[in-house]
């Protein structure tokens, strides 16, 4: 499978894994069922677009890292996530008067509640899955024909874009961090780790 196929795989599993909840709805799925299914369709797609990362091989900047290497970017891209969710967000909230929390996070708080093991989606799959398309395909792939910089705005203008939050302002600091760690740290899985150890930190301060 050649580059441009790979990543059009990886984009469209990402895309049929968004459609599925909607699918569910039109046919009544709810409750359990739902959420099951929304559940394993995440595991599926995830590990898809693992193996075609696999398949990809590195891009242009990636290099093999070794497990200590990976282990300071996830350290640092996590302290750096939750620095500069809650920094940015307090200045949002004075500029702007915006609210202090995040509507997507009380959202799937309410939904893993009942839910516990759709934490496998929101705490594991997700931040993998956005990693990969935002980070390895959108910024990776637009740095050559623009910049480093135009990159990472665009990539991270689309993924806060594509989370629907009041906190748009939030979401696009987070997508320009990742970037950086994920270029820095040249592992999509450094950046990938950070991300989920920032949701669930978040989640579980949502909890208390």
């Amino acid at each position: 499978m050649n580059f441009p196929k790979n990543q059009f795989f990886t984009l469209l599993t990402y895309i049929l894994l968004l459609l599925l909840g909607s699918v569910l709805n039109m046919l009544s799925v709810t409750g359990s069922i739902y959420f099951i299914i929304l559940t394993l369709g995440a595991l599926v797609a995830t590990g898809l677009m693992m193996y075609l990362v696999k398949l990809n091989g590195p891009n242009d900047f990636e290099e093999k890292t070794d497990l200590n290497h990976n282990l300071q970017w996830i350290i640092l891209g996590t302290i750096g996530a939750i620095a500069l969710q809650y920094g940015v967000g307090f200045i949002d909230q004075l500029i702007f008067h915006t609210s202090t929390h995040s509507e997507n996070t009380m959202q799937l708080l309410l939904m893993v509640k009942p839910y516990p093991y759709y934490f496998l989606y929101v705490l594991i799959c997700a931040p993998i899955m956005e990693e990969i398309v935002f980070r390895r395909i959108f910024f990776a792939n637009m740095i050559k024909p623009t910049n480093i910089y135009i990159a990472a705005i665009i990539s991270a203008l689309l993924f806060a874009f594509m989370h629907q939050d009041t906190r748009f302002i939030v979401y696009v600091a987070m997508g320009l961090w990742f970037s950086f760690i994920y270029y820095k740290s040249k592992n999509i899985y450094a950046s990938a780790g950070s991300h989920i150890l920032m949701n669930a930190i978040v989640l579980i301060l949502g909890t208390i």
